[in-house]
């Protein structure tokens, strides 16, 4: 056990042991405390998960966020002086807390329709320069089983909204009950904090949430690697506890540096996020924006980058041709082939150039 690590109660709860195990594995201590802009714990206080925000050295802001006024208030006493607490009307709108429409009352009271139509224009400017929480501020957002907390109407919208406040290179992460199989309405578990009804997605439901927000990078973590317990069951449906980790960073426009990226193995081909085909062994043609992508987290490892020798600034480069052949030439890697926009060494003697 690392020293910073501490044991797991013998006589915690099956979720408490659970809960602590994905927080530790999925190293959300670690995250937090190194993150350079703020961390939004969204739903904070369902469960212990804040804990792990808050154990490491970290000195960046935390923001705690919650529907419940009395959840948000205990838990903003257990955060002390770091913590901001935000009081939100909803989970799928982080544009609009409790302060921000006080706020927006200073024009006045509500007395008639013009003192309404006044207020509401009010609270559209206010939302619109200073949202709570703003847009590309958060480089982590831990979500507290709120995917459980919400109706799958307002799943996407959920996931909207984490993608819109989380820098580029930013993550979330998502403690969420998972069913094996499809399970309608919602049902209290066994164990949870709170006898609050909660929605199960399907592990398939779940990810592909997350796809079709616009995350990369989406990985699961359980509590074990082999058979991870269920919490409950709910007749022939098994809920198991699952940490969900994904990023943002694979909007944005396409440029042409003439690189390529060589997956490592060990499957024979993957895909990633954006439908790119990588063949073990095999040097695959990628734009500037997702070589950048496949050098970090979580893909360290998994690729070496190649560079082209007469690769362009960024400002230079021309855009990426989507039908730019899939395997990238050997030559072009070396300077010896050339690509759209490449840079040219205008010193160089050449034909025409007069430098013989």
């Amino acid at each position: 056990m690392k020293p910073t690590e501490s044991p797991v109660p013998l006589r915690a709860s099956p979720w408490d042991r659970a809960l602590r195990t994905l927080a530790e594995s999925a190293g959300i201590e670690a995250a937090v405390a190194q993150a350079a802009q703020p961390t939004l714990c969204l739903g904070a206080g369902y469960s212990d998960l804040l804990r792990s925000c808050l154990a490491g050295p970290g000195t960046s802001p935390l923001l705690i966020a919650d529907t419940d006024n009395r959840r948000l208030r205990r838990t903003r006493q257990t955060a002390g002086q770091r913590a901001q607490a935000l009081r939100l009307f909803a989970f799928d709108d982080l544009r609009r807390d409790a302060a921000g429409v006080e706020a927006a009352f200073v024009g006045g009271p509500v007395r008639d329709l013009d003192g309404l139509l006044a207020f509401e224009e009010n609270l559209r400017h206010r939302l619109r320069e200073h949202p709570a929480v703003a847009d590309d501020s958060l480089d982590v957002l831990v979500m507290d089983f709120v995917l459980n907390r919400v109706t799958a109407h307002d799943r996407p919208a959920a996931l909207g909204e984490s993608l819109r406040t989380l820098r580029r290179g930013g993550r979330v992460y998502a403690a969420v009950l998972l069913a094996d199989e499809p399970l309608p309405g919602a049902h209290t578990i066994k164990h949870a904090p709170s006898d609050v009804p909660l929605h199960m997605p399907t592990e398939r439901e779940a990810l592909l949430a997350f796809e079709q927000a616009g995350f990369h990078g989406i990985r699961l973590h359980w509590s074990a690697i082999e058979d991870p317990a269920a919490l409950d069951r709910i007749g022939q449906v098994d809920i198991r506890m699952c940490l969900i980790e994904a990023f943002k960073g694979k909007q944005g426009p396409c440029f042409e540096l003439g690189q390529a990226v060589v997956y490592n193995g060990p499957w024979r081909e993957v895909h990633d996020d954006d439908g790119h085909v990588y063949r073990r062994g095999e040097r695959v043609a990628v734009c500037a924006k997702t070589y950048d992508l496949l050098m970090r987290e979580p893909y360290t490892g998994c690729f070496i980058g190649l560079r082209a020798a007469n690769e362009p600034s960024l400002s230079d480069a021309a855009l990426f041709d989507c039908n730019t052949p899939a395997l990238r030439d050997p030559r072009t890697t070396k300077g010896l082939a050339p690509f759209t926009g490449e840079r040219v060494d205008t010193g160089a003697c050449g034909p025409g150039s007069g430098c013989c």
